[in-house]
């Protein structure tokens, strides 16, 4: 990966692609400097976003840019199981739930994700999940943890992020 962009290693084992600033639309992402392919999609550079909506939570979403369009992604990743969100604009997979007062270690299948409702989390609880979305610009692949994010939590699902640090 070091050879297609800049990679940040910290604690020995551990690295992420810095983009300049995840909570700015405009420089929340890099294009890798060569892109590759895996299978038939061809990842051209690399997401990362954060957002504090208030009451409904802090987002996290990280992830590639894919140059193919949303439907061939899906397809190739046809071992999930997709679930269409937003009319061939946003799909999901595997997602999963916890609550505030679970373990911090504990995730449970995520039943209540409803098309129509689209990732707005249940109160006092923390999703993540996989998605597929068509964006202006570009195709995403990302991750997503969003709702009630603690500071360990975040430490434990992005140990890059040393800091919650959003704009408010």
């Amino acid at each position: 990966m070091q050879k297609l962009a800049n990679v940040t290693v910290f604690n020995k084992n551990q690295a992420y692609i810095p983009v300049e600033n995840r909570t700015d639309n405009e420089k929340n992402y890099v294009y890798f400097k060569k892109s590759f392919n895996y299978k038939n999609l061809k990842v051209v550079g690399y997401y990362d976003s954060a957002m504090d909506l208030g009451r409904i939570g802090k987002y996290f979403f990280w992830g590639f840019i894919i140059e193919n369009d949303i439907t061939q992604i899906k397809t190739t990743l046809d071992f999930l199981e997709w679930k269409d969100m937003e009319d061939n604009l946003l799909y999901i997979a595997n997602p999963m739930i916890r609550h505030i007062n679970d373990d911090i270690k504990v995730w449970k299948n995520n039943t209540g994700t409803f098309v129509g409702v689209k990732t707005v989390p249940a109160p006092e609880t923390t999703e993540k999940l996989l998605l597929i979305e068509k964006g202006t610009n570009m195709n995403l692949l990302i991750c997503s943890i969003q709702g009630v994010v603690s500071a360990e939590l975040l430490k434990q699902e992005r140990p890059d992020i040393q800091q919650i640090k959003l704009n408010r």
